[in-house]
């Protein structure tokens, strides 16, 4: 993992694209104060998969496991916009779905009360949180792999490729901001 000297967040790749204007979270909140307590309904939600790392800048608060999975766009004044990043489209009235190249597809939807936080919501939560552990990147069963799942030994490893070549930097790909 890669942590910016100027800002303290951490990526799987070197010199990630991201924004340094951290925000204290409750900033966020300071227009919409009714707001928080979604939030804290959709952060339990993902945390009911594993640890969260939240990360909270001028424009939105990313929700971290390896890579950001899901987040908030700065808050409205009625609703919250939620996200969460997939490897697939899912297909529902509640979603607009952007697909970010090579793999991803940001899924956005609407909340409004804690219980907008639902099963189902909570179903793509746990998915997406596979995706910010960056299991689709592993190799196949049986050792097949393709070069992508090589990626998290490369993250690890500060982007150098050993076998077969120079530093590629392809820890985490997209234009997903890790």
């Amino acid at each position: 993992m890669w942590r910016c000297d100027i800002c303290g967040q951490t990526f799987v790749t070197r010199n990630m694209p991201h924004s340094c204007q951290v925000v204290p979270l409750e900033e966020h909140f300071a227009h919409a104060p009714q707001l928080r307590a979604v939030f804290d309904a959709y952060l339990a939600a993902a945390e009911l998969n594993g640890p969260v790392i939240v990360n909270a800048t001028k424009s939105r608060v990313s929700l971290q496991a390896r890579m950001r999975f899901a987040g908030i766009e700065r808050p409205r004044k009625r609703h919250l916009v939620a996200t969460f990043v997939l490897v697939r489209v899912i297909e529902s009235d509640r979603l607009k779905v952007e697909f970010i190249p090579p793999r991803y597809y940001v899924h956005r939807l609407v909340l409004r009360t804690p219980l907008d936080v639902d099963a189902e919501v909570r179903s793509w939560l746990a998915e997406a949180y596979a995706v910010g552990e960056q299991k689709h990147l592993r190799p196949l069963p049986g050792g097949v792999g393709d070069r992508a799942a090589r990626a998290l030994d490369l993250a690890d490893d500060g982007g150098r490729e050993r076998v077969g070549g120079g530093a590629t930097g392809s820890g985490e790909d997209g234009g997903h901001d890790g």
